[in-house]
C-alpha cells in the first residue's frame, strides 16, 4: 500500500536501491537494477525488486528519486525501469512490455547534473537530467515528470517533503562537487566525494525513525562533518539506521597506503568513525553489498564491518545482539542467499521486519549492467 511506513534496502549486490514509504510519500534513493534480474559478474545472486517498487508506488508515480552521484552502480538501469523523457509520451499501460513508472521529480547535485564523463549505464539517466534542468524556471518544468531539483549542502541544506517527512542534506559542499576533470588519457576522476549525504527523519507520533544515508562519500567528507557539523549539531548526524558508506568500504573510514604491495597500511580516520558514530538507541548499519567476509574481494571490508560493529556496541560489550544489528543485503554468516533488508518505521521508532527466504524462481542469470564502482 502506497505511503506503508517502511525503509527498505533492496539487494542489488554492490550497489544502491533504497526506498522510503511515509505519510503516502514514496522516495527512491540510487538504483542498481538487472534487467536480467540478478547475476553480476561476482557471482551475487539477488532477487527481483520490480514488483516492490511498483507496488509501493501505486499509480505508477514516484514522488522523487535521489541520484547521490552518476556512478552505475547506483543508477544501473534506471531507463529500464523509468519513464525517460517528456511525461506527454509516457505510456502507463502499454501494450507490449510491462509499464515503466514517471519518476515525479529528479534531486542530484551539480556534478550529477554535467559530469565529466558518461558511461553506458548513466547516459540515459544524464540525458534525462538535462532535459529536465532544461525546463527548470519554466511552466512546464513543475509539472510531474519535468521537476528536477539540482542541490548541494549550502543551496538547500534541509527541507520538508510532506508534514512528518523531513530531510537534511550533508554534503557535498561546492568544493566538493567541483571534482576537477581528468587529463586526457588519465584515469577517470572517481566522483564519490560528490555523493549527497542525507538525513532522513520520518516523524511518527511521539516516535523518530532517522536514517542516514551516505552514497559512496568519502573520508575527506566525513572528516569535514566532524569538523564542521558534530560539534554544534550533532543532532543532523544522529540515525536509527545508516547505509554503511561505499558499501561498507574501508576507504570512507580512513587511508590506505602502498595500496596492493606487501607493506599495504591501512590509517583508521577516528573523525570519520565519529561523524558516522551517532547512533541513537540500539540502532542498525545496513551493507548494502556482498557478503561480507574475511579477505574477500573489496568492497564490502571485513575491516570496516568491525568498526561498525564498535559503533553499534557504543561503550557495551560486543555480544550476539549487536552483531546481529550489522545487516548486509547480500547475505549473512546463516544465510548465503542475498535478501532484502525491510524496517517497519514505527510510532517508538524502526524496527526490522521478519528477512524471508528468496524464492528462486525470482533469481535470474547473467546480467546486462556492470559492476560497482570504487575500491574498499
Amino acid at each position: 500500500m502506497r505511503g506503508d511506513f517502511k525503509f527498505t534496502a533492496f539487494a542489488s549486490g554492490c550497489g544502491d536501491t533504497l526506498l522510503i514509504e511515509a505519510h503516502r510519500k514514496v522516495i527512491l534513493t540510487d538504483i542498481r537494477y538487472r534487467t536480467d534480474q540478478a547475476q553480476d559478474p561476482e557471482n551475487d545472486q539477488v532477487p527481483c525488486f520490480k514488483q516492490d517498487i511498483h507496488d509501493a508506488c501505486g499509480a505508477g508515480h514516484l514522488d522523487v528519486f535521489v541520484l547521490t552521484h552518476p556512478d552505475q552502480d547506483h543508477l544501473g538501469g534506471y531507463c529500464e525501469f523509468f519513464h525517460c523523457g517528456a511525461p506527454g509520451t509516457w505510456d502507463p499501460d502499454p501494450d507490449d512490455g510491462d509499464p515503466k513508472l514517471l519518476v515525479d521529480e529528479i534531486w542530484c547535485s551539480p556534478y550529477a547534473k554535467n559530469p565529466h564523463y558518461t558511461t553506458d549505464a548513466s547516459e540515459p539517466l544524464i540525458k534525462e537530467i538535462k532535459r529536465r534542468a532544461a525546463l527548470a524556471g519554466t511552466a512546464n518544468g513543475s509539472l510531474d515528470g519535468n521537476r528536477i531539483v539540482v542541490m548541494d549542502a549550502t543551496t538547500h541544506p534541509s527541507g520538508t517533503i510532506v508534514d512528518g517527512l523531513d530531510w537534511r542534506l550533508l554534503a557535498p559542499t561546492p568544493t566538493e562537487w567541483s571534482i576537477p576533470k581528468a587529463a586526457p588519457g588519465a584515469p577517470q576522476t572517481s566522483s564519490n566525494s560528490t555523493s549527497l549525504v542525507m538525513q532522513w527523519t520520518v516523524k511518527r507520533s511521539w516516535g523518530d525513525s532517522k536514517i542516514l544515508i551516505c552514497g559512496d562519500t568519502t573520508v575527506e567528507v566525513l572528516e569535514r562533518l566532524h569538523d564542521q557539523v558534530l560539534a554544534d549539531n550533532p543532532e543532523h548526524l544522529e540515525w536509527h539506521i545508516m547505509i554503511a558508506p561505499h558499501h561498507c568500504s574501508r576507504r570512507s573510514i580512513g587511508r590506505v597506503w602502498n595500496d596492493g604491495h606487501t607493506d599495504e597500511e591501512f590509517e583508521q580516520s577516528d573523525k570519520a568513525l565519529a561523524a558516522l558514530g551517532q547512533q541513537q538507541g540500539n540502532g542498525f548499519v545496513v551493507s548494502s553489498s556482498r557478503r561480507v567476509i574475511r579477505n574477500g574481494a573489496t568492497p564490502p571490508s571485513f575491516h570496516a564491518k568491525n568498526r561498525y560493529i564498535k559503533i553499534l556496541a557504543g561503550d557495551g560489550e560486543i555480544n550476539e545482539d549487536v552483531r546481529d544489528r550489522f545487516l548486509c543485503t547480500g547475505g549473512d554468516a546463516n544465510n548465503e542467499t542475498p535478501a532484502h533488508i525491510v524496517f517497519n518505521l514505527n510510532v517508538t521508532g524502526p524496527t526490522l521486519a521478519a528477512r524471508t527466504k528468496v524464492n528462486a524462481s525470482v533469481l535470474g542469470s547473467a546480467s546486462s549492467v556492470g559492476r560497482g564502482g570504487g575500491y574498499g
